[in-house]
């Protein structure tokens, strides 16, 4: 009778073990079905692009995924074109991640972008005659001339040419063209006048460098300085590319414009190649 009795006590036990896991397989399968899924935040959506932040609702089931612009870009240098201003789940822009919700719940992505011009400001340009478009047939000449090289130079640039003719290392005209030409290219011959290592280090280097050839009668110009660089840096081009590179090279420098140090009077480039001349 004992033996029967753990017999049946077993029996029950495995069956409800049993119908516990087909319920929660069944539970498992069918709880979220027409439903979808939040993902990240919408504090974590800002910034993104919106393109991207579309993708990911839609892949975590979302079917009514609606966007809206902002047309308040003006430049995109802080703000890219296509940032994701905010997410609204439902109307709500503080929607918890990880939320389950009808599969056809209204996902609205703000983003930034430029302005479109406008069927009015279309309206407001003179019409088209003949002669306006063989007009604008022809190239404007005057615009091409205005337009700035990629890379100045004293033949194209009166503003550089002035820059290295001028006759002291202080000259305010030094901290003007830093200022406004920061981020261009420049290329001039000019000879390496003095290097010593940078900090600590045995392989980086702070090389100073004058225009010209080293010569009395050449005018001092800036004070330029190659900052922390290491000879592979300096894309030297050219015969007889010296190994190390110290003092005295006659070069021809391509650089990018940093900044203007008052202090030390020292014009900071950064090396895009240097020409042994």
């Amino acid at each position: 009778m004992e033996e029967e009795k753990m017999r049946k006590i077993r029996s029950v036990l495995m069956s409800s073990a049993l119908i516990v896991m087909l319920t929660g397989c069944g539970e498992g399968s069918n709880d979220h079905k027409g439903e979808a899924k939040t993902p990240s935040a919408s504090s974590v959506q800002e910034g993104r692009n919106y393109k991207e932040v579309v993708d990911e609702f839609k892949s975590n089931g979302f079917t009514n995924v609606k966007t809206e612009k902002v047309e308040d870009l003006i430049t995109g240098w802080i703000t890219e074109d296509g940032e994701v201003e905010e997410v609204a789940v439902g109307g709500d822009v503080e929607y918890a991640p990880d939320e389950w919700m009808p599969e056809g719940t209204e996902v609205v992505i703000t983003y930034h972008t430029f302005k479109e011009e406008t069927v009015e400001e279309n309206k407001e340009k003179p019409e088209e005659t003949e002669a306006n478009r063989e007009s604008s047939d022809q190239p404007d000449k005057e615009a091409e001339e205005k337009k700035e090289p990629d890379v100045l130079t004293v033949d194209n640039s009166p503003d550089l040419k002035e820059l290295l003719s001028v006759n002291s290392e202080a000259d305010p005209l030094i901290a003007t063209f830093a200022d406004q030409y920061e981020g261009r290219t420049i290329e001039f011959d000019a000879h390496t006048a003095y290097v010593n290592k940078h900090g600590s280090y045995d392989t980086r280097f702070d090389y100073l460098i004058l225009v010209g050839d080293d010569t009395k009668n050449e005018p001092p110009g800036p004070n330029f300085q190659l900052r922390d660089v290491n000879y592979y840096d300096l894309n030297l081009e050219g015969d007889n590319i010296p190994d190390p590179f110290g003092i005295g090279y006659h070069i021809r420098i391509t650089a990018v414009v940093d900044k203007y140090e008052e202090q030390s009077n020292l014009f900071l480039i950064n090396p895009v190649s240097i020409k042994m001349r």
